[in-house]
């Protein structure tokens, strides 16, 4: 019955690792076409299924073992929950028979799985696998997404039994808020003579970027996002601004500190995205949307909240701001459009310098060059790592192309991830750039992209160290203990022992013929690692700036 769930709701991959292959995979052989994508552990396959969510915006599904098969799915379930993607993880537990008795792997796995996931439940009945599994794509794909766990039993899943016919959940729930709300958040708008656009996750989870961009246009409001809103809409538009909190520009940060409106699409407003709740323009009104009632206020309050999907609400915001004849919106338009190109050509200027040892922003700029459109990027979590968040350094081009991942930060998870991109959108070039750190965290899943032959390009920004707690180490004049690797894979060398293409780097005019052969061979189902050796301690402006002023750190 859970195959049937699954084929129902048009799964067509499952990720994941058997330990006793009788429980799900040879029904997954036998009575359909699903593809099961083998991976070398089980935090990988929870990996997987998070980017695939993001990038198809369905439910995805991944499966492990008990016990410790369990305890491995935690953390990337934990991201998914923080990133609010809708996940939905499978093992086989204890038998019902034996529970509580030591039985082998005994944990109780749905008291263990709550607090990382939307729903966590254990089928005790065979009878009621169909109304669990109907249930628990409801759960995650509608209100804020989010991830769902089912333990079922070892010996419920060898039951025969009659069972009901399953019928498909029904689809996304969307709604919009009332009229008398949206006319209160446009004359909002109409008074406001400099007002931004904020979007979050919630605003990639509804695909709302075209009536976003056109509310936008409509009131000349610059365009940003939290690293979760990223691929709402293209970056290269003329109203985009980057990112806000940690990842601000001097033009983007500027421009919002003087803003009098705030619009906020599908985000929490969590802690980096704000330096701690700090980093608010001080006259701003605030309008928040978002499709989850406990998100609204959490952090910051609203003076107008929105109740209800991003697209919908931005659709009926833009109808009824273009009822109100909003005045100045060309000057805005422009007056953003003059910063925005400004500042790309001050970063165009760094980019074309070189430098030894190799900078990250040289690297990030290549990338950009020579995959240009089309092309997913998939965020890691480090110190260099960084610049690719850094828009202009690096810009999304197409919407819905970057997978972040949430205010967890679970290094390796996008050196994972970045193969199920490439498995969901197989047309798409796909790009993560790692730190080392997180290369050596994850590096067992290269085999996994040769297997699949998953055309991808890993780029690992090399400085042989923990590089963002060795920062720290640096600004407060500490020892660098537990942060320098003695002794760090040839990983060039890895990539090809696991029947990938490994392309080592140390000399900056050598960085881009690496990307353009990386490409050339992705486009054969090759997956390539181009490790490049880079400059301790090269970080962006601001990265440098939310250090000392926000955190304090610099100051001895």
């Amino acid at each position: 019955m859970i195959v049937e769930a699954l084929k129902a709701e048009g799964v067509d991959r499952l990720f994941g690792l058997p330990g006793n292959p009788i429980h799900l995979v040879d029904d997954l052989h036998r009575y359909s076409d699903i593809q099961n994508i083998l991976v070398r552990h089980e935090h990988s396959g929870v990996s997987l299924a998070y980017a695939y969510a993001r990038i198809t915006g369905r439910p995805a599904v991944c499966y492990g073992n008990p016990g410790p098969g369990i305890t491995n799915m935690a953390t990337a379930l934990l991201e998914a929950h923080s990133a609010s993607l809708p996940v939905i993880a499978l093992s086989n537990g204890t038998p019902m028979n034996a529970d509580g008795k030591g039985a082998f792997q005994e944990l109780d796995s749905v008291s263990f799985m709550r607090p990382v996931t939307k729903w966590a439940t254990r089928i005790v009945s065979p009878e009621t696998t169909p109304w669990v599994m109907q249930r628990a794509f409801s759960i995650a794909k509608n209100g804020r997404p989010g991830p769902v766990f089912i333990d079922v039993p070892s010996d419920i899943a060898l039951e025969s039994c009659s069972m009901p016919t399953y019928k498909r959940a029904l689809d996304r729930h969307t709604f919009r808020p009332g009229s008398d709300a949206i006319a209160t958040a446009a004359a909002l708008v109409k008074k406001a003579k400099q007002p931004i656009i904020i979007c979050g996750s919630g605003a990639v989870s509804a695909r709302a970027g075209t009536n976003i961009i056109r509310l936008a246009e409509s009131i000349g409001a610059a365009l940003y996002t939290t690293p979760g809103g990223r691929g709402t809409y293209a970056e290269d538009h003329p109203l985009c601004l980057g990112q806000i909190g940690l990842y601000f520009t001097d033009a983007g940060k500027k421009y919002f500190d003087e803003s009098d409106l705030v619009i906020s699409f599908g985000s929490r407003l969590e802690d980096f995205s704000t330096g701690g709740w700090t980093l608010w323009p001080s006259r701003a009104k605030f309008i928040q949307i978002d499709i989850d009632p406990e998100s609204i206020g959490l952090n910051i309050r609203p003076d107008t909240a929105l109740v209800g999907d991003a697209d919908l609400t931005a659709a009926d915001l833009l109808t009824a701001v273009d009822n109100l004849a909003v005045k100045n919106t060309l000057t805005r338009y422009r007056t953003v459009n003059k910063l925005q190109t400004r500042h790309i050509a001050n970063v165009q200027r760094q980019l074309k310098k070189q430098t030894k040892p190799i900078s990250g922003r040289q690297v990030v700029g290549a990338v950009n060059r020579v995959f240009g459109k089309d092309t997913i990027m998939v965020h890691e979590n480090g110190g260099a790592d960084l610049w690719s968040y850094y828009w202009p350094y690096y810009q999304v081009l197409d919407a819905g192309d970057c997978i972040p991942m949430g205010e967890q930060t679970a290094m390796g998870m996008g050196v994972i991830g970045a193969i199920a991109a490439k498995l969901a959108a197989p047309d798409k070039n796909v790009v993560c750039v790692a730190g080392d750190g997180a290369m050596q965290m994850a590096m067992m899943e290269l085999a996994t992209a040769a297997e699949n032959k998953c055309g991808i390009t890993w780029v690992v920004l090399d400085n042989a160290a923990l590089g963002w707690p060795q920062y720290i180490q640096v600004l407060e004049k500490q020892a660098k203990i537990a942060t320098n690797f003695e002794s760090s894979p040839d990983f060039a060398k890895l990539a090809r022992s696991q029947n990938c293409k490994g392309i080592r780097v140390t000399e900056p005019d050598k960085v881009e013929p690496a990307l353009r052969s990386a490409l050339r061979a992705n486009r054969s189902g090759i997956p390539v690692l181009v490790d490049v050796q880079i400059a301790k301690h090269d970080y962006a402006p601001h990265f440098q700036y939310f250090h000392r002023e926000v955190w304090g750190l610099g100051q001895k």
